[in-house]
């Protein structure tokens, strides 16, 4: 077997000329010889046109015998023999040399940016907050792939000589912070939770975000593995959500911020749109119309104001205090002012574990249809021990709630300064609207002798309200006992 003739490295067109009496026949060799054009000019002055025969010892001659189209053969000899001129008639084609594809690196992680994006792409909805990709990952994940350059493939010119490939660049991988190579040498895994970054060959993991702006149409929409820190504010409509915390230096519109760690806020004002999820503490300067959950306590540096708040934690107010809206703290409010005195509907509701409260309210709307559903039926067309099952099955679950004990359960308010007529407040199991203005430190707890609220000098909230109160009642019942 002939050893193969590989062509030369691409230079420039070439241009092969027949003269006869009667024509002049024009090749032109592309400079990668892959393609082949003719150019055709009858004679003015007589002699024969250009022939089959003719034709055929020139692309011999020429060595173009590769790829010679036979349409384009046949559109040739027809111009000729009607003494049309033809230009640049493409006569032959080869095989072009497909170059390798050169190494590059493939970032892999779970974006959840682009789960929501598809559902509102279906539903014809461009989000235009949706600007950044967030690739996030947990340790052990797949982070991303090294892609060896590619071979290429073999290409063949019009003389019938081939081409060999060029294969494509390799790149140089570089492993930044949080992540491994695999075994097989391309695989990259992160060794920690984060996002996947790639800054030219360097891969890493990063747990920490920075923004050293506002959160904007620049920025995007947040969801982040790791802790979120903004410089600026973070402006109405946009979304901040990060698995380890977030600290945000200016203000915080009409947005969602959600956090499984600590939130740290300048201030909110979520007109009456705003909401936050944190996992942690939150800490703020000030708090206006929004909606908060909170896992643990809440810090106000200021005030609160017209903002529905239900923590599991206790809820600190330092300067101010709470006005408007409602709140529930499982472990206690402390505030310098509570309500205020244009009477603004204000809600607090203190020892109560919010879920659990929620948890019952679904019981009991259960339990209403369950009966509404069996009085209304008629007559034998209801089974009444199925009935006495569920209603007995929705009574045992609500009788769990109830006898849940929370480690944090405190029962007490702390007002420091004032407490103002109108504020409807709920401790444990009892509850009451106070009728006149308080200006005077006071710590308020059950009165569980008499019923509703009791009154006394302000101790620190860390002074548990069972604790306060079975002092009362044990000096209850030693009166009890000497009278």
């Amino acid at each position: 077997m002939d050893n193969p003739v590989f062509a030369k490295e691409p230079g420039s067109e070439r241009r092969l000329e027949v003269k006869r009496y009667g024509y002049v026949l024009e090749f032109v060799i592309s400079a990668d010889s892959v393609d082949c054009y003719c150019s055709y000019e009858p004679a003015t002055t007589g002699g024969s046109p250009l022939t089959d025969v003719e034709l055929q010892g020139a692309l011999k001659q020429f060595k173009i015998t590769y790829g010679v189209m036979p349409e384009a053969v046949t559109s040739l000899l027809n111009a000729a023999a009607t003494a049309q001129a033809v230009t640049g008639l493409h006569l032959a084609h080869g095989i072009p040399m497909l170059q390798g594809e050169d190494g590059y690196i493939e970032l892999t992680g779970a974006d959840e940016h682009a789960a929501s994006g598809n559902e509102e792409a279906d539903a014809g909805i461009i989000d235009l907050r949706r600007v950044q990709t967030f690739l996030n990952v947990n340790a052990d994940d797949l982070a991303g792939k090294l892609h060896v350059p590619g071979a290429g493939s073999y290409g063949r010119t019009v003389s019938g000589i081939e081409i060999p490939p060029r294969p494509g660049m390799p790149i140089t991988l570089e492993l930044g912070q949080n992540v491994r190579l695999g075994e097989d040498g391309l695989s990259i895994f992160a060794t920690g939770m984060g996002r996947v970054f790639c800054r030219g060959n360097v891969v890493s993991v990063e747990d920490i975000y920075e923004i050293d702006g506002d959160v904007d149409f620049k920025v995007g929409n947040i969801v982040f593995n790791g802790f979120v820190e903004v410089k600026g504010d973070v402006l109405d409509g946009f979304s901040i959500k990060a698995t380890k915390g977030i600290k945000i230096h200016g203000i915080v519109g009409v947005c969602s911020i959600e956090s499984e760690g600590n939130i740290v806020i300048s201030g909110v004002n979520g007109q009456g749109k705003g909401t936050i999820r944190c996992g942690g503490t939150l800490s703020a300067n000030f708090i206006y119309e929004t909606s908060i959950e909170c896992t643990g306590d809440v810090l106000v540096e200021t005030e609160i104001r017209n903002a529905t708040i239900r923590c599991l934690g206790m809820l600190h107010i330092h300067k101010n205090g709470l006005s408007g809206g409602e709140c529930f703290a499982l472990a206690g409010i402390d505030t310098a002012i509570l309500g205020n005195v244009a009477n603004i509907p204000t809600r607090v509701v203190v020892g109560v574990h919010y879920q659990d409260l929620e948890e019952l309210n679904r019981l009991f709307n259960e339990l209403k249809l369950l009966i509404s559903s069996y009085t209304s039926a008629e007559k034998g067309t209801v089974d009444p021990k199925e009935f006495a099952r569920k209603r007995t099955e929705i009574t045992g679950r609500s009788q769990e709630v109830r006898s849940r004990i929370h480690d944090r359960c405190n029962p007490k308010i702390n007002v420091r300064k004032v407490l103002y007529e109108g504020v409807n407040i709920t401790l444990g199991s009892q509850s009451d609207i106070i009728k006149e203005v308080r200006k005077e430190a006071v710590s308020i707890i059950e009165n569980t002798i008499e019923g509703g609220l009791r009154f006394i000098g302000m101790t620190p909230l860390e002074f548990k309200a069972q604790t306060i109160e079975q002092t009362y009642v044990n000096q209850y019942k030693l009166q009890q006992r000497t009278t």
